[in-house]
Formats: structure tokens, C-alpha cells, sequence
């Protein structure tokens, strides 16, 4: 009788240790093992900077140009209103606000 207790009380522990070392259900997400997802600064382009020969852009107050980096984002190129940067495998383009495009008039 008095190995099958043994037996019965190991079988039990053991039981209990598998589920102790599956984790806590209850614990808080910020002591789990998971990754969380880099956040990036905004980018935010202010300017865009045409001398005739070179274009360069205004992103995060930084004059940037072609294959240049900002915030974690490489620029792969400028144009007249808008600039395509590429970030975490993502391409994004920058616009400018309509207020700010200035067009070229006769007048000037």
C-alpha cells in the first residue's frame, strides 16, 4: 500500500511542476517573453530644397539628400513636393502640406 502512495504522491509533483513551469497566466505583459514592436519617431518633412543641381530635404530638422539617414530611415529620393524614405522594410512617402508647395509664378 505504501508504494502505490509513493507512487500516486510523484505522479502528483510531477503534474504540478510541468504546469508551474508552463508560466503564469496571470503575470503582468511586461514580464512575458514576447517582443514588442520598435516604435519610431514621426518623420516630418518640413522642407524640400531644389538649387537646380541637388535636391535635399528638411525631415525632422535635418537637411538630408539621397541615401541619407534620419530616424531610422534611409531617403531614397526627393521630389518636387514629396520624398520617399524606406524604414523597417516599409517605403514610405513624405508629402508636403499644399500650403507650404510653393509654385513658380510669372510675376516673380
Amino acid at each position: 500500500m505504501l508504494p502505490i502512495k509513493c507512487l500516486l504522491m510523484l505522479t502528483v509533483l510531477a503534474g504540478s511542476v510541468s504546469v508551474q513551469a508552463a508560466g503564469d497566466p496571470t503575470r503582468p505583459p511586461m514580464f512575458s517573453n514576447t517582443k514588442t514592436k520598435t516604435a519610431y519617431a514621426p518623420l516630418q518633412l518640413s522642407m524640400i530644397l531644389n538649387d537646380g543641381h541637388h535636391k535635399r530635404a528638411i525631415i525632422n530638422e535635418s537637411v538630408v539628400g539621397v541615401s541619407d539617414q534620419v530616424a531610422d530611415a534611409k531617403v531614397l529620393s526627393i521630389a518636387e513636393d514629396s520624398v520617399v524614405v524606406s524604414r523597417a522594410g516599409r517605403r514610405i512617402t513624405l508629402r508636403m502640406p499644399m500650403a507650404a508647395v510653393r509654385k513658380e509664378s510669372v510675376n516673380e
